[in-house]
């Protein structure tokens, strides 16, 4: 798999294809951004270039792996000895790679026991094989703090023809000491058209890719993991509640009591909804293109039967009432106070 292959991250993936040319890559990156856009499949990719045994164009080094070489397989196959990727005690103990000291049972945190047998074990040997050694700590936000702590020297010191990848959804969480030695990339969120596109040719129906693209915060994993008949539940969830006449509050009530039985499904409906209201916005100021196509009728009723302003507002006390769910407020609660704010706030 090429780095072209990765989705709208030019500006991060031609950084590395120009360190790899000049063969000056860093010794520490720090990869950062939203959860599925990309960042680990780089740091992946990023160690098959570098380890890539097939000749580049005119004698000049690779900035993309071939995929096909000994090394390329090794590294997809996590068995190249210069290549080391670092997880959650709990998911390197069940891929039988790592077993915790003292016979506790694994942890969802990187800790420190992991980085010491990384230094002392790994990076203190010479390369065995490969032109470069590389490690990915993925997520980077899983170590806890005496981790990091351990991790310093070598991000201060680090071995010769060594580079360690630091892969991380919340870099901000990182002690700032780690921070800085580290060369930051930034990877963004995917643009809704190409998560769309994404998951059309994976095999999902265009309606759905859509509907599943406008809630996945750009994030092409969190796409792909969507399951197609929950988003229609919502969706038909939402086209209820946006044909509710806000003076039968007992239908209201009703849904508010029925959605707020789980609180996922209720933070769902509420992303939807904002994506909804985005929709309606959109119509009211001339455009035709809407993310959720399965729901234009509903829009189209609520662009003609709500002012610009009363649109913003509903969208705003929808926004608030998922700022509630996400600080663990009571999920029925906060769709009713949010209703009651769309039909009695004005």
């Amino acid at each position: 798999m090429p780095f072209a292959e990765l989705i709208a991250q030019d500006r991060a993936l031609g950084s590395l294809r120009a360190a790899l040319r000049r063969g000056a890559l860093h010794h520490a990156y720090l990869f950062g951004g939203p959860a599925g856009v990309g960042k680990g499949t780089a740091a992946r990719l990023l160690a098959q270039a570098a380890n890539c045994e097939a000749p580049g164009e005119g004698g000049a080094l690779r900035d993309d792996p071939c995929g096909a070489c000994a090394a390329c397989r090794k590294i997809a196959r996590d068995a190249h000895p210069d290549v080391r990727v670092l997880a959650e005690e709990r998911e390197m103990a069940r891929a039988g790679r790592w077993e915790p000291r003292g016979g506790r049972a694994p942890s969802r945190e990187i800790v420190v026991d992991q980085i010491r047998d990384l230094v002392d074990r790994r990076l203190s040997l010479r390369r065995f094989e490969g032109r470069r050694r590389v490690v990915v700590i993925d997520p980077a936000d899983a170590m806890n703090a005496p981790a990091q702590n351990a991790l310093l020297k070598t991000l201060e010191e680090p071995p010769d023809d060594t580079t360690l990848v630091l892969v991380s959804s919340s870099p901000d969480s990182l002690l700032p000491t780690i921070r800085s030695r580290c060369l930051r990339l930034a990877f963004g969120p995917v643009p809704e058209a190409a998560v769309a596109a994404r998951l059309v040719s994976a095999g999902r129906p265009p309606e759905r890719a859509a509907l599943a693209a406008a809630l996945s915060g750009g994030s092409i994993g969190r796409a792909l993991a969507m399951d197609d008949e929950a988003l229609v539940a919502r969706r038909d969830a939402v086209a209820r509640l946006a044909g509710i006449d806000g003076d039968r509050t007992l239908d209201w009530l009703a849904f508010a009591r029925e959605q707020g039985e789980d609180r996922e499904e209720a933070e769902a409906i509420g992303e939807l909804l904002l994506v909804f209201w985005r929709d309606v916005l959109a119509l009211q100021a001339g455009g035709a293109a809407l993310a959720l196509a399965g729901l234009s009728d509903a829009a189209r009723r609520a662009a003609s039967g709500l002012a610009p302003l009363e649109v913003l507002r509903r969208r705003a006390l929808t926004a608030g009432m998922l700022a509630a769910l996400r600080r663990n407020g009571a999920a029925t609660l906060a769709l009713e106070r949010m209703l009651v704010g769309w039909f009695h706030g004005r």
